[in-house]
């Protein structure tokens, strides 16, 4: 019994060490918050969820392209607690603006003016589409297990660009390259030099502020380079995200986590997924070209959708642990060969006494 809870622990601790890039519910939604949401003007292109409460002052559009980018079917609009709505103008929620589609809404509470177009609303549900308790309990471990992967590539501080370039040595079978960086290394360029590195490469931010839980984040543009130019301004990749067809994933996956951050200050254009599910998250009147997580959301940033889309289309493993496994199986095989002597040692022994 000792031996098979021992295995049963290891084939567990090969199951939690083995983890992967998957946002789990929040994969479905444009921003997903765990708990109050306070806007009073702009408009989000995908779906939204909300653990808490909606508070609208002004006007503000929800779920103007979730046709039109082939999301997943369901309400444009999850709230856990109530919808409030002040202030001029109009509250919309959408499935398409541009084909005049209307979007349902689910909330676990009741409205309060508003929204004004809509599709069905339904009040009072206790079977909300989403949990958010566990969703946010798979996020906050995810955040924490990429803050912790070793970064084996370098980021090069120039004052006015911050350059990331992979260790060719080092190529990960996952695809995914991990930086660290910190609040004092901020610059409105950053470089992400292409040599050497694998293709459909996922890029893992890990955003810190060595001073305080509190972070900052101004972040201009990015731009694609090699070594025949490492200092090339002809690839920016806010063009993939800015496409003719509205949304055209770019060639690398861009995801900024916060890990530490209790309150994050969004402060500029963003091309990439927020991963911050501890931080209360105060944006100003830019845009974001990703997908929102925080513990709470307030300001008028502009979120338009383009999905964190891993390798392989998918989840991508962070990391393996084959040596975890190989260990278990060494612990199932001496368990049998001990098995095995003992039960010789008790037949040799009965034979004795006959």
């Amino acid at each position: 019994m000792r031996l098979l809870a021992l295995i049963s622990a290891l084939v567990v601790s090969t199951c939690a060490f083995a983890d992967t890039i998957d946002l789990g519910q929040a994969s479905q939604y444009n921003a997903f918050i765990k708990e109050n949401y306070r806007v009073t003007s702009s408009d989000v292109e995908g779906k939204v969820a909300v653990g808490g409460n909606l508070y609208v002052n002004g006007g503000y559009d929800i779920g103007t392209h979730v046709l039109d980018h082939g999301m997943s079917s369901g309400p444009s609009l999850v709230v856990g607690g109530d919808i409030n709505k002040t202030g001029s103008g109009n509250f919309n929620v959408y499935q398409s603006q541009s084909q005049i589609v209307a979007g349902d809404v689910v909330l676990g509470g009741e409205l309060t003016g508003g929204p004004n177009g809509t599709g069905q609303v339904t009040q009072n549900s206790t079977t909300l589409p989403v949990n958010f308790d566990s969703a946010f309990s798979h996020l906050e471990s995810l955040s924490a297990n990429l803050a912790a992967r070793t970064a084996h590539n370098a980021v090069t501080d120039h004052g006015w660009a911050l350059e990331f370039t992979v260790n060719p040595d080092v190529v990960p079978t996952d695809g995914v390259y991990v930086f660290n960086v910190t609040q004092d290394m901020f610059a409105s360029t950053w470089l992400i030099n292409t040599d050497g590195m694998a293709d459909n490469s996922t890029f893992i931010f890990n955003v810190s502020n060595t001073e305080s839980t509190s972070v900052n984040f101004t972040q201009s543009r990015v731009f694609l380079t090699n070594n025949n130019n490492r200092f090339d301004y002809s690839n920016p990749i806010d063009g993939y995200f800015r496409g003719k067809n509205d949304y055209d994933k770019p060639p690398v996956q861009l995801l900024y986590n916060f890990a530490d951050a209790n309150r994050l200050h969004l402060n500029s254009d963003l091309y990439g997924t927020v991963l911050a599910p501890n931080a209360d998250i105060i944006a100003n009147s830019s845009v974001i070209w990703g997908q929102v997580i925080g513990k709470s959301w307030q300001g008028n940033m502009q979120i338009n959708y383009n999905p964190f889309d891993p390798v392989d289309g998918g989840t991508t493993k962070v990391p393996e642990a084959p040596t975890v496994f190989l260990f278990v199986m060494a612990i199932v095989i001496i368990a049998m060969r001990k098995f095995k002597l003992q039960s010789f040692k008790v037949n040799k022994q009965e034979q004795f006494a006959i």
